[in-house]
């Protein structure tokens, strides 16, 4: 689940384990990023770059609802048995490594959910603005140039689409007409 909620709101792993239940607004559908743990240190710092609203799609929605259940809002979402926040560092060695090893992927970070989170936004046609608020990034520029990366499936997709145009497109020397015209220089060649 841990998992699953950095990949879908792109969140920084410090942010979503310092992510307390009064935080997430299930009525607007919203989390409110207002803290932070670095370090695997249990005292909540503010975040990274910017305090911000991340909208939660309905299906996180209904998976963090289900979780909850009982929880008083000043706990964790995320905790260890003890109710302090999970270390980021003990989580990669020993879960999301093995579970990378487990099922033959290349070892990742949980940076790497940020990257993904970008990624997928970019390739779904949505702004770079709209990756850039939800990843918290001060510049533009960080967002495009370090986050989003091409999707080779999507750049297959591009060429081909790129060769139908041009192979089973009619091309007139004289340039494109809008219907019912006709221009000049294709009355006098013909």
């Amino acid at each position: 689940m841990l998992a699953v909620t950095v990949a879908m709101t792109g969140l920084r792993i410090g942010e979503v384990l310092a992510l307390h239940w009064k935080n997430v607004d299930f009525e607007k559908s919203l989390i409110h990023v207002r803290d932070a743990v670095y370090k695997g240190n249990p005292s909540s710092q503010e975040p990274k770059s910017s305090i911000r609203d991340i909208p939660v799609g309905p299906t996180l929605q209904q998976s963090l609802l289900e979780r909850r259940k009982d929880a008083p809002g000043d706990a964790f979402v995320f905790a260890s048995r003890n109710g302090t926040p999970l270390d980021s560092h003990n989580l990669l060695g020993r879960v999301l490594k093995p579970a990378c090893k487990r099922v033959g992927l290349p070892l990742i970070s949980w940076h790497s959910f940020r990257h993904t989170h970008a990624t997928l936004l970019s390739d779904l046609g949505e702004s770079l603005k709209t990756a850039q608020a939800q990843l918290g990034h001060a510049r533009l520029s960080t967002t495009a140039e370090i986050y989003t990366h091409a999707v080779p499936a999507s750049q297959r997709a591009a060429v081909e689409k790129l060769e139908r145009t041009i192979w089973t497109t009619k091309l007139d020397r004289n340039g494109p007409k809008s219907e019912g015209q006709q221009s000049l220089g294709s009355t006098l060649i013909q």
